[in-house]
């Protein structure tokens, strides 16, 4: 399989470790560095390696979730199967790794059994779905707002780029905006959890347009301050 592949072979499907974090949502197309110190995710780290399958899911766990952190507290169903990338053990079994999103997947959690990270049987669902009705229209709104929130964020940070092409796929180009421009968790699950490609772009322009407002309101109140 190579790097880039975003099939995996259908026993690898049937079972498939899980990474429940909070406050992480992983999309397709994009990287993820991750630091593993705790024993049972170090034994997923292992298991990957182990039997060569260097593959995870990665997905957020709900509200609520503190109270039974340490055992198997509630997940969403759709999340990001990634690809490990690069991995490095560290002397005391911690691991640094990239994880680089592959799919979107609905998971089917299995028992526990012997391991003591959680494992799921994992569904691929479509990327495509829906992206023939995106319009010109539609992707240049998305486009030029996300690129006034670049403009906004380059004030302070001036290497941020949207990391996006115009010509790149409409799946691709909301998945990589989600990723650069929301910071809240619940709304990246939402884009995540929103299968059509054409309501997907038309609610993450709607996020945009909420966190360029955000952003200009902000910049006003800093020029109210200034004496």
């Amino acid at each position: 399989m190579s790097s880039s592949s975003t099939y995996l072979p259908l026993d690898w499907l049937a079972e498939i470790p899980v990474f429940p974090l909070p406050n992480v949502v992983f999309f397709p197309g994009t990287q993820l560095p991750l630091h593993i110190f705790e024993p049972r995710y170090r034994a997923l780290m292992r298991s990957c390696i182990d039997s060569d399958r260097m593959v995870m899911a990665v997905t957020l766990l709900k509200p609520g979730y503190e109270a039974n952190y340490e055992g198997c507290p509630p997940m969403y169903e759709i999340c990001t199967v990634g690809k490990i990338e690069k991995h490095e053990e560290l002397s005391d079994g911690r691991y640094n790794l990239v994880l680089r999103g592959l799919f979107r997947a609905r998971l089917h959690e299995l028992p526990m059994g012997n391991v003591s990270f959680r494992r799921a049987r994992t569904d691929h669902l479509e990327a495509k779905r829906g992206a023939e009705r995106v319009s010109r229209d539609a992707m240049t709104t998305l486009l030029s707002t996300a690129s006034l929130v670049a403009a906004m964020v380059r004030r302070q940070h001036p290497d941020f780029s949207l990391g996006v092409q115009p010509d790149d796929p409409p799946q691709q180009v909301a998945d990589t905006l989600a990723d650069r421009l929301l910071a809240d968790p619940g709304a990246r699950q939402d884009i995540l959890e929103t299968l059509d490609v054409a309501e997907r772009v038309k609610r993450l322009t709607g996020y945009v347009a909420t966190v360029l407002g955000q952003l200009e309101t902000q910049s006003t109140q800093g020029r109210g301050t200034v004496q």
